[in-house]
């Protein structure tokens, strides 16, 4: 098919018009897409904890002290009821266990003693900052032996205490102040339970020398400050 010239100069007019679109649709080859680099921000310094005041007494130093002395205090011999109870320094830590489940600041002790019958028995104190740490520590004491015993109140001991023996051991129970006490008969080989006698003597020796261990820690806390 001939074009006339006209036509011929309209196709040629479109193919330059078509070349030039796709030209300006076509992207940049030296275009840089890559992505600027973030800027790393600068570390910050971690702050030091804030140092205590200089009179600053740590409670647990003090609770510490004060097992310490107690346990020092304790009678070896212990006599109580038909049998003279010795330390047993083979059980635990020479003779001596933290108590399960009492937390700093307040230390709990487990004391061991044998008879030479046989027997054995521990004496338990728990020491806390508080008195509200003391009567926690009974209630939970008590939810755990009941489960072993049936405690009740026995009107020949200082209150609150709680009392009971069964074929999983003996215990007495006793809150006082920010205190807790516990002795623990776990086998007795004489006629009678020692559990009454015992408690009297712990209850005792805790009352005669509570000012000794507790003059301890104060001690302490003067040396530390």
């Amino acid at each position: 098919m001939n074009l006339t010239p006209f036509r011929q100069r309209r196709l040629l007019i479109l193919a330059l018009v078509a070349s030039l679109i796709f030209s300006a649709c076509r992207p940049d080859d030296t275009l840089d897409i890559t992505p600027s680099p973030t800027p790393t921000p600068e570390p910050t310094a971690t702050p030091s904890p804030t140092p205590p005041p200089a009179d600053y007494v740590d409670p647990y130093e003090v609770n510490s002290s004060i097992m310490e002395m107690l346990i020092e205090l304790l009678p070896d011999p212990l006599p109580a009821g038909e049998e003279e109870w010795k330390r047993n320094f083979e059980e635990g830590n020479e003779g001596i266990k933290n108590i399960r489940g009492v937390r700093r600041p307040a230390v709990g002790k487990e004391i061991y003693y044998y008879t030479q019958q046989g027997s054995k028995m521990s004496l338990n104190f728990a020491v806390f900052p508080d008195e509200e740490g003391a009567i926690a520590e009974f209630n939970r004491k008590h939810e755990l032996r009941s489960s072993l015993v049936n405690l009740s109140e026995d009107e020949a001991f200082r209150k609150p205490n709680l009392l009971g023996a069964g074929l999983y051991g003996s215990f007495a129970l006793f809150q006082i102040d920010n205190y807790f006490v516990e002795v623990l008969v776990e086998i007795f080989t004489t006629s009678s339970s020692p559990l009454a006698p015992l408690a009297t003597e712990a209850i005792k020796f805790f009352e005669n020398n509570r000012s000794a261990f507790e003059a301890a820690a104060d001690s302490s806390s003067m040396d530390d400050g």
